[in-house]
């Protein structure tokens, strides 16, 4: 249990580490007290972590897979906490408004109860990085944990292109230095191009961190056309959809772009996705629109459609997302991007290898004794990784029906619970708010398409219980809840 403890303390103190630079944003605008409260919760937390680490640093720490797990779990359940405090001492929410709006941006979903109109730009840069940190943790999570216990039917071949294994599970915290690196340089390419193309710098930093982290925070009031233009929002775009790529290949994409889409054909479905829907996403515009230019209409489509497709849900401006049937926004949303990225939703590896396995056994109906090998790329795709694809498949749609139930009993009407359900398990909350029809945007309060401020408590903790699934990939938490091996041991 050291092993679990060890890690979850360094992810307290990266956590809390993350408030540095909203400090010094306090500082820059002037708000001392607050850049006071700000270090003295970041130094708590910061001390806690390295008191944890200090009494147990002369002990071996090392993690065997079943702890593995558990330490996984005690992260994402238990790091959201630590956050939550943050948001209660600093934003000033109720305790249940604090946990939601950590668990939203520990697990890259993107809603928020923050009133942004007032809300200190410190505290929004903050939330801003707790979304970028959890998309880290979610790299981090899949390759080190998840993918090594072909979790959902991961492919753990191509972790050895940065960590040397296939399926070994590692934790050493030095490994994940390079997925780090990578991360960050990413997310200072895309601060880069927005500041070129117009954003304000602080606004232009949120974005970037959001977007690489495939969230659906939107750190101002109003809409995003307001402060981003045509061009900032197709960097936007780009980096929503490097961010749906997997994080093994995005540096292949330069190096060796051919070789790139015959051994990774994900990125290629994601990309040709991108554009079908951006085109689809245009026309609606432009036939709504009147004719209006049409520079800015394709620019907006294209993030519409890698917005859905990353799992964001950023809109240029409301009723853009909202253009297409509800049923149809949904579906998009759930299949998610491709694996070994911070999107949600089943992901497109799994969508594929299904549909591959359906079509091998009525092949098989036909020609009985016909033997083929399922293959996507370069993956082989056997046996036991289509049973965990097919049962990450159905509890998934359990738990989305289940969600929906109990949303549709506490707070919503079957069509809003439904869409809410789905938002937060694809870690995509925006779209809930996206799709909200307009009669019920001015009525808060109302029991058909209600707020998110407005739901009570027990409709906000079946969403943070559903976010936290969507971002565990369901089948860890099950593996955890194990009562016959924990008592067994």
């Amino acid at each position: 249990m050291l092993g679990v403890l060890h890690v979850l303390a360094v992810s307290v103190a990266g956590l809390f580490a993350m408030l540095v630079p909203a400090i010094l944003f306090a500082i820059t605008d002037g708000m001392r007290d607050l850049a006071l409260s700000m270090l003295l919760v970041g130094s708590l937390g910061v001390f806690a972590a390295l008191m944890v680490l200090g009494a147990i640093s002369g002990f071996e720490r090392r993690l065997g897979r079943a702890s593995g797990y558990l330490g996984l779990v005690a992260v994402w359940v238990l790091l959201p906490v630590f956050a939550a405090v943050s948001f209660k001492t600093l934003a000033g929410l109720t305790w249940m408004d604090a946990w939601f709006e950590a668990v939203a941006a520990l697990t890259t979903s993107g809603s928020t109860l923050l009133a942004r109109e007032t809300t200190p730009q410190a505290i929004l840069f903050w939330r801003a990085s707790i979304e970028w940190y959890g998309g880290f943790l979610t790299l981090v999570s899949i390759i080190h944990v998840l993918a090594p216990g072909g979790f959902g039917g991961l492919p753990a071949g191509d972790r050895r292109i940065l960590t040397g294994y296939a399926s070994d599970m590692t934790v050493d915290l030095v490994e994940f230095r390079e997925v780090l690196g990578h991360y960050a340089l990413l997310t200072f390419a895309v601060f880069v191009g927005l500041m070129l193309a117009g954003v304000d710098g602080p606004f232009a930093a949120m974005l970037a961190m959001v977007a690489i982290a495939t969230g659906g925070f939107v750190p101002f009031d109003g809409s995003l056309e307001d402060h981003a233009g045509p061009l900032a929002q197709v960097v936007l775009a780009l980096g929503l959809a490097v961010g749906t790529v997997s994080v093994f290949w995005r540096r292949q994409l330069l190096r060796a772009p051919r070789r790139f889409l015959t051994v990774n054909p994900e990125t290629g479905l994601i990309g040709l996705a991108i554009l079908l829907v951006g085109l689809l996403y245009a026309g609606r515009i432009f036939a709504v629109s009147g004719g209006a230019d049409l520079g800015p209409i394709l620019a907006e489509s294209l993030l519409t459609a890698a917005s859905l497709i990353a799992t964001s849900g950023i809109e240029s401006r409301p009723g853009v997302i909202a253009l297409w049937p509800d049923i149809i926004v949904l579906v998009v949303v759930v299949v998610g991007g491709g694996i070994y990225s911070t999107t949600g939703g089943f992901k497109v590896y799994r969508i594929v290898a299904m549909a591959v396995h359906s079509a091998r056994e009525l092949n098989q109906l036909i020609y009985p004794s016909s033997v083929a090998n399922l293959r996507f790329g370069r993956h082989v795709i056997d046996e036991q990784s289509m049973r965990a694809i097919w049962t990450y498949f159905a509890l998934s749609l359990l738990i989305i029906a289940v969600s929906a139930m109990a949303l549709t009993f506490t707070a919503t009407g079957f069509d809003g619970g439904i869409a809410m359900a789905v938002a937060f398990f694809a870690n995509a909350g925006p779209v809930y708010e996206a799709l909200m029809p307009p009669v019920y945007t001015t009525e808060p309060l109302n029991q058909v398409w209600p707020h998110l401020a407005a739901m009570p408590a027990s409709a906000k903790l079946a969403a943070i219980v559903v976010m936290t699934l969507g971002r565990l990939e369901v089948m860890v938490v099950f593996a955890v809840l194990n009562v016959r091996y924990w008592i067994n041991r």
